[in-house]
């Protein structure tokens, strides 16, 4: 109780704590985020190219899109 009536104790005080909090929360928010990876795979063909994108890939992902690419002729070996 003490706490809540040092915060509305001035608007400024006021105004500095949602400042503080609004920071603090959107550290937590980019944190959260760069957690979390999304992966985001493209896969087109031009001219008898294929072409694979993947973002936030890991080397697993890239082994299995390149294994996939052998397997449907994609690539070749020479």
């Amino acid at each position: 109780m003490e706490f809540l009536r040092f915060i509305f104790s001035s608007f400024w005080v006021w105004a500095g704590f949602l400042v503080l909090v609004a920071v603090v929360l959107n550290g937590a928010a980019e944190l959260v985020k760069a957690c979390k990876q999304n992966r985001k795979v493209a896969v087109y063909t031009m001219g008898g190219v294929r072409r694979v994108e993947i973002e936030n890939a890991t080397r697993g992902d890239t082994a299995a899109a390149m294994r996939g690419q052998q397997e449907e002729g994609g690539l070749n070996d020479e």
